[in-house]
């Protein structure tokens, strides 16, 4: 089968190759590969100089995807799955061992003893093929598209999880969602759905922007930061009367998370999502007077994945999605890098043939 793999460390990190097409475990499914979401993880992936966290040298991305149930593994209950039915796949399926810190406390996602997470450190979905443990087969709802089913695995969950979980929001509170990128609209959904009204966003792109304002967020909550003339969060919240009570850092960058810790009232919470600076500043007057709290955030339960799952059949939950091809990855991976991407990117698996060879 074709497939896309990063080589962690190497001059030209991702190579697309033909490799075999993997077969189940005993307690695996395998799946022909639908729908492949493409997240900027990925470019932190390609990015990095050595494996961390355990992580594999060389391994097959992507993260987010749907496939078709081809094969069954001979411990798997077939009156769960039936070859042909259409699921998601949960980055990590974790080892539900009561032995295991992470999975024994309900932190699944954080389990590394089962090989890690999909795609990441770990072969994943931008292939022809993958195997997946059947504890990260989760079955779609008919009505819903499999391009939109595709990026819930990430730019959905992990939005719903910080919000709903670590965030914990309650609709009388103030909050500040920083990067209205895949995951930060989505958020802000979850949190318009949670009963928040008071949502103020921040983002670097007009674009970005308009598409939170046409999702309801009103124009004067809305901050652009590349608008030479505009204030500080802080100096416009103050000025507002606005005592923000949690921000929620899509972003990750130096700038928003300085930012946040100046606009949070005291006693208020940081919750860091966004990779995208490798160091950030941390304010220790500001947060140890103010008794700040900082939580980082990462995906979310299967629970969470089966409630977006849902949410998003009901159209609660409408994630902005484009489509390509799984043959233009290398180009949609420089735009996503550039931020010339709106929502999340969707491929399709319209290979073609062609043998091993280096891209980026």
């Amino acid at each position: 089968m074709q497939a896309w793999k990063c080589r962690t460390g190497d001059s030209s990190p991702l190579r697309r190759v033909e490799v075999p097409t993997p077969t189940p475990g005993p307690e695996e499914v395998l799946l022909k590969v639908l729908a492949m979401g493409v997240c900027h993880t990925d470019c932190t992936l390609l990015a990095m100089k050595e494996p961390m966290y355990g992580m594999a040298a060389s391994y097959i991305l992507g993260h987010e995807g749907v496939g078709e149930i081809v094969q069954l593994g001979s411990k798997v209950d077939s009156t769960r799955f039936n070859i042909g039915d259409r699921v998601g796949v949960y980055l990590v399926a974790g080892c539900h061992q009561e032995t295991c810190l992470e999975c024994s406390r309900g932190l699944h996602q954080l389990c590394k003893s089962e090989g890690g997470t999909y795609g990441i450190g770990r072969d994943g979905l931008f292939a022809q093929y993958t195997a997946i443990h059947h504890r990260a087969a989760f079955p779609i709802p008919s009505n819903l598209e499999t391009p939109l089913a595709a990026v819930a695995a990430d730019a959905v969950v992990t939005a719903y999880h910080a919000i709903k979980t670590t965030a914990a929001v309650q609709p009388h509170q103030t909050i500040v969602i920083y990067g209205l990128g895949g995951l930060g609209l989505n958020a802000l959904q979850t949190a318009q759905h949670l009963g928040v009204t008071q949502i103020l966003v921040v983002d670097k792109r007009q674009a970005s922007i308009e598409a939170a304002i046409k999702l309801g967020v009103p124009r004067k909550n809305a901050f652009c930061t590349s608008d030479s003339g505009a204030k500080p969060l802080h100096e416009a919240a103050t000025e507002r009367g606005l005592a923000v009570d949690i921000c929620i850092d899509f972003a990750g960058h130096a700038d928003t998370v300085t930012s946040a810790q100046m606009v949070l009232r005291p006693g208020g919470t940081l919750v860091l999502v966004g990779l995208i600076s490798e160091q950030a500043p941390l304010l220790p007057l500001v947060t140890v007077v103010n008794a700040l709290t900082i939580k980082g955030s990462y995906n979310g339960s299967a629970e969470a994945y089966r409630e977006c799952l849902d949410l998003m059949g009901k159209g609660v939950l409408t994630p902005e999605v484009q489509t390509g091809s799984i043959e233009d990855l290398p180009d949609v991976l420089r735009r996503l890098d550039g931020g010339e991407i709106q929502g999340r990117m969707v491929l399709l698996p319209d290979w073609g043939m062609v043998g091993d060879r280096e891209v980026l």
